[in-house]
């Protein structure tokens, strides 16, 4: 007979079930009272060892271990794994990072990835190889048992090391608990810097890996005959990349994207607005069934303590709660915090030079509740409205060079968009009576026609100023023969009218009372993406639903704020520093036109000085874009990079030049590599190749 006794009984049992599998998904965290993160209270020491890999292979690791405080007191282990060469590169980058978290009581370990760096081996086939994930599993589990180890594993980074981590947890090591990933993508297509928005991109970053990965081993820079088999001759990624330029298995096979439920461990994320890998942030937020924090701010691809702009905070305290959480069972209550913090732009006139971004910090959930979807129309009198006006055609003719104002990917401050609108077709709003804040992925519809086989379109969300003045809010560009498929894209069919539909980069905004909403529409966005081949015009149609922008409108409400904690002075090392005449990564560069050849280039140049230990280290880049304003697929980059390292008794200096142009058909590419010893050429490796372009 069911009576109210069983019912008790049967709601315990159903209570002691739920706790023992809530203890089993998280086994970890241990309900107590709230506390403070782990003070900086540890002296620490620095050691250089080898991993030894399955296959005998050594990498080179260097490990920060804090000097325990109590007997058998053991601590667990934060690993990143990177290819920047911790010995020379990145000896300087890495010590305030590493110098917190140890002081927190953190085992810090830093390994180069096979064939890089220190490390011996290969240099791998391509970034995030079958045989460096399978590496990062194999140290993983070595982490866990080295002495002092508590046997638990966070895996971190920013940009590459926030990549390979997400990939990592993807094959889910035993001892892997947690991850912390700062600007890093789920989608190896169409959000990294290879074929940004799913078109063609050249960045100074390809040049400048493949260029590094030349690098003989540290600490000795031997020119032996395995330096020249495992990395002088390494076929450049540059080249492999190329030859990839359509999304499929080579993208997809470690793109958590196609993929959320691969990752169950805990997530941290932290994104900038201004950085071209912020759409993953909100995307793994709605998508992942783990525990999920986020925080976008409102910098570059760079750290959000010292980030540009600002404002700045000291993420490393919130890395430590977060940390503390997961890996030592300290209840510091980050878990309570909402899951999403993000950084409201105010709205500003247009500044490259921004150091302070105005605005404020929101904590909210994502997707935020309430979000109203504002529809605007572009009409015939180039004005964004409420409501579809008469049908109408506008005629657009593709000029190349366009898209120079936007930058070299959809990240860092812009200065006014003026010179680029000038090559698009625009709609503003009317003057707005009171503000319009909009977070998210902002959406435009889009009814098309080309009369070429291949076109790109690009569409900027902007704010035009009170005085004229304009303001790049966020953009996107859809590759045209990706409007129906990214996995089988093809070619337009002349003249016919098609519809496309594609969201922006993620975005905050305040539109102020005063200014007005623009959409852009162009199909250029030199240098950022490669010319598409063919002389063109191209044709919105207006007056229809299907053409149209959509805003992400928040309501007005008031809404918590963080309780983040100024940056802290940042540790350096006493035995290395940067000289005089640093300009890295900021860089110069330099616009110019020829009226007699039709051609605009596009120059940038960047320079770096450093001292470690007494040796000196000279790195520079350059990078050279060109496109013909007649003749589209005569489009050319030229880059070249140099690292000269000056030892006790020898000078080394690597070379490393790109030249590369296009016709309709295909992409033609010379990569030269050159390595001198006290300034007399030891050896010299050149690719020269043919490759078809497809849908670029």
């Amino acid at each position: 007979m069911y009576t109210w006794r069983n019912k008790i009984k049967f709601i315990a049992l159903i209570l002691i079930l739920l706790f023992v599998l809530s203890a089993s998904v998280h086994p970890l965290v241990v309900p107590m009272t709230h506390v403070e993160p782990t003070p900086a209270v540890y002296e620490f020491t620095i050691e250089t060892s080898w991993l030894t890999m399955k296959d005998g292979m050594r990498l080179s690791a260097t490990f920060f271990k804090p000097v325990p405080r109590a007997p058998g007191e053991k601590f667990p282990v934060l690993f990143e794994f990177l290819p920047y060469r911790k010995d020379d590169s990145f000896y300087i980058r890495d010590y305030p990072i590493y110098a917190y978290f140890v002081r927190r009581g953190f085992m810090m370990a830093k390994v180069d990835i096979r064939g890089t760096g220190s490390s011996e081996g290969a240099v791998p086939p391509r970034e995030y190889s079958e045989q460096e994930l399978e590496d990062a599993i194999e140290i993983i589990d070595q982490l866990s048992k080295v002495p002092g180890s508590n046997s638990r594993v966070g895996m971190w980074g920013i940009s590459w090391g926030g990549f390979n981590a997400i990939q990592v947890a993807m094959r889910q090591p035993p001892a892997l608990k947690a991850i912390l990933a700062i600007d890093a993508s789920d989608d190896l297509f169409h959000d990294d810097v290879h074929y940004i928005d799913g078109a063609y991109h050249v960045d100074a970053y390809e040049l400048s890996i493949d260029h590094e990965n030349g690098l003989p081993q540290t600490p000795d820079y031997k020119l032996d005959e395995s330096y020249f088999r495992d990395r002088f001759n390494a076929y450049p990624w540059f080249l492999t990349y190329l030859k990839q330029q359509t999304d499929g298995n080579f993208w997809r096979k470690n793109s958590l994207r196609w993929s959320y439920d691969r990752i169950r461990i805990p997530v941290y994320l932290i994104g900038g607005l201004l950085d071209g890998y912020r759409d993953s942030v909100p995307r793994m937020l709605e998508n992942m069934k783990v525990p999920v924090k986020a925080v976008i701010g409102p910098w570059t691809h760079a750290w959000p303590d010292n980030g540009v702009p600002g404002p700045n905070y000291e993420w490393r305290y919130e890395a430590v709660r977060w940390w503390d959480y997961w890996l030592k069972d300290r209840d510091t209550g980050i878990m309570n915090d909402p899951r999403f913090t993000v950084f409201m732009r105010e709205g500003h006139g247009p500044d490259a030079e921004l150091k302070i971004t105005p605005g404020h910090w929101i904590c909210e959930d994502w997707p935020i509740r309430g979000i109203a979807w504002k529809k605007l129309f572009p009409e015939e009198n180039h004005q964004l409205c409420s409501h579809p006006g008469k049908p109408k055609v506008e005629a657009l003719r593709y000029i190349p060079s366009y898209g120079i104002s936007t930058g070299f990917w959809w990240g860092e401050p812009t200065g006014d968009m003026r010179p680029d609108d000038a090559g698009c077709l625009v709609f503003d709003g009317q003057e707005l009576k009171e503000p319009l804040e909009i977070v998210g992925f902002p959406r435009v519809r889009l009814r098309i026609s080309a009369d070429a086989p291949l076109a790109h379109w690009v569409a900027r969300l902007e704010d035009v100023q009170p005085d004229g003045t304009v303001s790049l809010v966020t953009g996107a560009l859809l590759n045209g023969s990706q409007r129906r498929s990214r996995l089988e894209p093809e070619d337009l069919v002349l003249g016919k009218a098609c519809d496309i539909r594609f969201d922006m980069h993620f975005t905050t905004w305040t539109f102020q009372p005063g200014h007005c909403i623009r959409l852009a529409v162009t199909n250029a966005l030199f240098p950022m993406i490669w010319p598409t081949p063919y002389p063109m015009t191209t044709q919105l149609f207006l007056g229809s639903k299907n053409t149209c922008l959509e805003l992400p409108v928040i309501p007005s409400a008031k809404r918590r704020a963080p309780a983040f904690r100024p940056p802290e002075p940042r540790e350096e090392r006493s035995d290395a520093h940067y000289l005089e005449g640093e300009t890295w990564p900021h860089g110069l560069y330099e616009q110019k036109c020829d009226m007699w050849r039709s051609t605009v280039s596009v120059e940038w140049k960047g320079i770096n000085k450093f001292e470690i230990q007494g040796r000196r280290y000279l790195t520079f880049e350059r990078n050279y874009y060109e496109t013909n304003n007649k003749s589209p697929a005569e489009s050319c980059f030229r880059g070249e990079a140099g690292y000269r390292i000056e030892l006790e008794n020898r000078a080394l200096y690597l070379h490393t030049a790109i030249d590369m142009y296009s016709d309709e058909t295909n992409f033609y590419v010379t990569f030269i590599r050159e390595i001198f010893e006290n300034e007399r050429l030891v050896r010299k490796r050149e690719w020269q190749e043919t490759i078809p372009r497809k849908f670029h």
